[in-house]
Parts: structure tokens; sequence; C-alpha cells
């Protein structure tokens, strides 16, 4: 039975859903070499798929593509992966990837549009799909708790920690003065806001802002301060972030709700130390190795900056975050993923 991949992702920008989908490439082309990447084919652009084959069919594009083109190109005994939130209504042997519910809990943070459509779509995507995989243990109770998903039909497949960021060469990052790192969209569920209150309100700071990561026309923007010490870097490839990560004093993770804490996991991969809001699924992926804070001008967010300051300090929170970095293998990932998907394949 064919394995289909609804390749879309692959025609936006690189984020956090993105990138998991290409994790999700990397893991079938060595487990399923003979899986299609289906595309628009009103996309002009180049198109990674891991060696894949690439089949560019139909005429539109976006979510037009994914629920009216797509499905034509899915037979009857295809399965069809979705990596990346969204996929189409039609199609018996549909498996979507649920990485977060967000637009459930706060519909504020995105264009009205966007909300509206995915509270119509993501509830009767997952209840006809024949399998649903999440990212975490706390996205997938939170499908089963609002959609009434049978839980047999659900699977845990975690990212894994990309080889090529931690093997990086060594790059000079461009920025003069030490700098607490963020990797995470201009969106208002990145907690930016209180992240720019903390550091406009510190007198004369002696180290520097700098944010990874690019607006999305789907969320309401989270604006960004002038200020000489923040540095917004929008088109960043692995081997740059590889090296933010490395120079960085810590990656400050402020979501007020996430599905899983990508950045966290890279992070720790890469011996930068992390100071964390506060999130259940930050403590279930990752348990103590985050400095857990309340992020903004507050007593646990100086201690972070006074344990961060200290290098003995800083080095025991590094050492944390390198043993729970080596949870998030490729094989991990594979294992997983062949749970999910071997008895739907026939294997």
């Amino acid at each position: 039975m064919p394995l289909l991949i609804n390749g879309r992702f692959l025609t936006r920008p690189a984020t956090g859903v993105e990138r998991y989908g290409r994790m999700l490439l990397h893991v079938i082309s060595s487990e399923w070499p003979d899986a299609r990447v289906l595309v628009p084919g009103s996309f002009e652009g180049e198109v990674d798929a891991c060696g894949l084959q690439v089949i560019r069919h139909g005429r539109s594009r976006g979510h037009v593509w994914e629920q009216m083109e797509l499905p034509r190109a899915v037979g009857k005994s295809d399965v069809l992966l979705s990596p990346a939130n969204t996929g189409p209504l039609r199609g018996d042997r549909h498996v979507p990837v649920i990485h977060d519910l967000a637009f459930l809990h706060h519909p504020e943070w995105f264009n009205t549009r966007f909300a509206t459509w995915y509270k119509l779509l993501i509830p009767r995507m997952v209840r006809r799909a024949e399998r649903v995989i999440t990212v975490s243990g706390s996205v997938q109770e939170e499908v089963i708790r609002y959609f009434g998903v049978d839980r047999k039909r659900m699977h845990v497949v975690p990212p894994f920690v990309i080889p090529s960021l931690v093997n990086a060469p060594f790059l000079d990052t461009g920025i003069e003065r030490p700098y607490y790192l963020i990797v995470a969209s201009l969106d208002p569920r990145k907690g930016l806001d209180r992240v720019f209150n903390w550091y406009t309100s510190l007198q004369q700071p002696e180290f520097d802002l700098a944010i990874v990561g690019r607006s999305h026309r789907a969320f309401a923007e989270t604006a960004i301060p002038v200020h000489p010490g923040i540095h917004v870097l929008r088109d960043v490839d692995d081997v740059w972030l590889a090296a933010l990560y490395k120079s960085a004093i810590a990656l400050v993770q402020a979501s007020y709700y996430e599905g899983f804490g990508l950045p966290i996991m890279e992070a720790h991969a890469l011996d930068c130390p992390v100071i964390a809001a506060e999130l259940p699924v930050f403590r279930e992926q990752f348990g103590e190795a985050p400095f857990y804070a309340d992020i903004g001008f507050t007593r646990s967010m100086m201690r972070a900056m006074i344990t961060m300051s200290k290098a003995e300090d800083r080095a025991t929170w590094v050492a944390k975050g390198r043993v729970a970095s080596m949870r998030f293998d490729v094989e991990r990932t594979t294992t997983a993923l062949h749970l999910a998907l071997d008895q739907m394949l026939g294997e």
C-alpha cells in the first residue's frame, strides 16, 4: 500500500511545524523510500523532499488545493500522511499530525478567518482520520478530550534533534555583545510581549536580545519595540541557527501555550541553557532541565539571569539540558512512526 505525503508545507517558509515535517521526510526517505510527496502544481520553487519522489499536481494552492485537488491524487488504497496540522476532509486512509490546539484555546491570537477555518476543519478531520499523530502526550490528551477521538487511533511521534544542526561548523553570529536568544514566530502565543517588557525595563542592560522568527499572516503580529539592543533575524539557515544557540547566554522560551517546544530541544542539544515559562508540556518533555521562571521583570527572572551569569551555575544547566536532549534521537521518532503506520501499510 503506497505511502503519500501531503507536501503543502514544503511550499511555505520554515517555522516549527515545517521543520517537524522535514524531520518526518528524513525518516520516511530511509524507512519507506518508495513514498511520494504531493505538492501543488502551481508552486514554481524548488522542493527538497529528502530524496523522495515529488509529484506536482493540480493548479490551485493553499487550502483550496488541499481540500479539492489533493484528494484526487490519492488512490483508494493509498495512505496519506499530512505532517503540518491540516489536511483534506475527504479520504479514507488519512493520517494528520496535530501540533497544538491553540486556535481552540485562544482564537484571539489568530487572524479571524484562519481561526474560524481551523475550528471547522480540525475537529472534522481528526474524527474522520484513520489514525491521528500528535507531537506530545499533552496534545494527544487535548485531542481526545475536546474531539472525542478514540485513544486507540492516537499516536505520539516526537521530533528529534537534527544531526546537521548539532554538527554545524562554527560561525560568527555577527552580534558583538552577549545576548539572550528567542526562537519563535512573531505571534502572541510565543509570549514575546513579556520578553520585550522585561528587556526594555532594564536600565542599560549589558546584553542584547536576538530574535529568530518571522510573522505569519495567520497570526496577529506582536509589535517589536525600537531598541538598539534588539536584533530581529528573519531568514536563518541551520548553520547560523546553531551558532546562535551555541553563543547565547541562554534561550528564553516565554510561550503562553505550546504543543511541544522545539527550540528548547534544539537549545539543550547545542549546550544552550534554557529559561522557560512554566507549562505542563515543557515539564512533560524536558523535566527539570529548563530553568522555569515567571518571564518578565520578576524575582524569578532575576534569579535566572544571575544563575546564567555565573559560569559554574550555567554549566550545571547546560549539563542538565544535554542529558534531556539525548531522549530526542532519530531512532525514537522512527520507532514511533512505524507504530503509527505499519499496520495501515500492511507491514
